[in-house]
């Protein structure tokens, strides 16, 4: 079994993010990683979210939070899919699950990263636990301003 891991980023500007998600994407961020996105509005989640992609999908242009759509759809550098979803419009895990993006957040084939999660605990609680077959972090966002402090952990 693999200890949780956690890191500390603080007093970090979106410049500094850039080269930090460099380093750190490259160790967690495959398929079947599940990266939960939590912080208050403006907090930086969606800034997280674009460096992810940027670094990964470099000839992609991210579009930032997909609010509308709830899912944008990008393709990594290495041929898999990532899925950038944000549930803030949603309103019941009926709903959730009625939008159909269950299956992207399931796909083990797919880097999946969720804006807005921590609104529906019960749903994701099922990928924290052993057995699910994803590797699920928590990326907590504290902000807003010139910098943020970023708490990352496996969970």
């Amino acid at each position: 079994m693999e200890k949780k891991k956690s890191l500390e980023w603080r007093n970090c500007s979106e410049e500094d993010l850039f080269s930090r998600i460099a380093e750190w994407a490259g160790e967690v961020c495959r398929p079947g990683t599940l990266l939960l996105l939590e912080g208050e509005m403006g907090a930086g989640k969606s800034t997280f979210a674009r460096a992810v992609i940027r670094k990964l999908a470099c000839r992609s242009e991210s579009q930032g939070s997909p609010t509308f759509p709830l899912v944008q759809e990008y393709l990594a550098d290495q041929g898999f899919p990532i899925y950038h979803i944000d549930l803030y419009r949603l309103k019941s895990e009926e709903e959730l699950e009625f939008s159909g993006i269950a299956e992207q957040i399931d796909s083990l084939d797919a880097l999946v990263l969720v804006e807005w999660a921590s609104l529906f605990p019960d749903f994701f609680s099922a990928y924290s636990r052993e057995g699910s077959g994803k590797r699920v972090y928590r990326i907590e966002v504290v902000g807003p301003g010139e910098s943020r402090d970023y708490l990352l952990q496996r969970i």
